[in-house]
């Protein structure tokens, strides 16, 4: 009698933990996550094709709710609002990327790829130092994304430095980078947040901004400018980062499913996005605007203007032990191709 009574206890005991486990397991983990990235845009119609991916894996365990356009401030405020736990996460860019590590602040530089397969094959082959450089700063990367190669885009062409230097141009988060480089183009640039570019681009008090051609569409710069310069100024990487916290609470059976997904959609994200892009340049013609050419000899006092404006910056920008091995991996990496 007592034996039977102890294989009831047993089992009542097993079936209690298994519910207790089952109900742990079904707490619900919901990301999220902010983006400048305007609504109905490739950015954002991504990270609903995420979200629904995640649902179905996961038995609706993960859940990403998407706060784009902005809405939640910039890429500093959204930064802010992670570190205090209003949000899990956010699709930086570069700008905002280098606030959490400073090194990649570097791949934003002006005239620092040629193409888009120098920078791939740099980001196969520095991407795990720059995730561990985040993970050391409290932050997961997800996946790596982009919003492409950036341009000018002005009221009046731009044919060289001293055409930029008589615009009213606009720069984004005032970054040290920007101003050293604004500097030595002699260009007294104007700091604004995205959210209030096309307002200042309305009223006059802007005339000149730079940004991929898909972004300058789906943000509707291209409303108010006539021309675009047409050679690529810098590259704007991007990223969906978690709070190393936030990414810890996902359960451990689940990290490596959710890592997936995202990684999944991002690299196919990245390949849409430069599509769209070689598009957007033929509708942005379409709609009037039109295309100036620079001579090689203008774009080359543009680089070294721009280069040496970066060579001002001191070790607290960035590492110039890490652009240094970006340097030299460029330069070999052009003489083999």
């Amino acid at each position: 009698m007592m034996r039977g009574k102890g294989w009831l206890f047993l089992f009542v005991f097993s079936f209690t933990i298994s519910v207790a486990d089952l109900s742990l397991s079904a707490d619900k983990v919901v990301l999220k996550i902010g983006t400048l990235a305007p609504e109905g845009s490739t950015w954002v119609k991504t990270f609903r094709d995420i979200n629904q991916e995640l649902e179905q894996k996961t038995g609706n365990q993960i859940n990403i709710r998407i706060f784009p356009g902005g809405i939640l401030g910039d890429e500093e405020d959204m930064l802010r609002k992670i570190k205090v736990g209003q949000i899990q996460g956010g699709f930086f860019t570069g700008g905002g990327l280098g606030l959490i590590f400073k090194d990649i602040k570097i791949l934003a530089i002006p005239f620092l790829f040629e193409n888009y397969n120098e920078a791939d094959t740099l980001m196969t082959k520095m991407g795990s130092f720059f995730e561990k450089g985040v993970w050391d700063n409290n932050f997961k990367v997800m996946g790596w994304g982009e919003s492409g190669f950036i341009y000018l885009l002005s009221k009046q062409p731009i044919k060289n430095a001293a055409d930029l230097r008589k615009g009213k141009v606009w720069i984004w988060e005032d970054t040290a980078i920007g101003r050293s480089v604004f500097k030595e183009l002699g260009v007294n640039a104007i700091p604004l947040g995205i959210p209030d570019v096309l307002v200042s681009l309305q009223t006059g008090m802007i005339d000149t901004v730079y940004a991929s051609p898909a972004a300058a569409i789906s943000m509707q710069w291209f409303t108010r400018v006539s021309f675009m310069t047409d050679v690529p100024l810098s590259y704007s990487v991007g990223a969906v980062v978690l709070q190393k916290s936030a990414f810890e609470k996902i359960p451990a059976s689940l990290r490596g499913v959710v890592e997936e997904v995202f990684q999944r959609h991002l690299a196919l994200l990245k390949q849409n996005v430069r599509k769209e892009n070689q598009k957007a340049i033929g509708v942005l013609t379409k709609q009037g605007i039109k295309l100036v050419p620079l001579p090689v000899k203008e774009v080359k006092e543009l680089q070294a203007l721009c280069l040496k404006g970066v060579d001002t910056l001191g070790e607290e920008v960035f590492s110039k032990k890490t652009l240094a091995e970006i340097k030299a991996f460029l330069k070999t990496l052009r003489k083999e191709n």
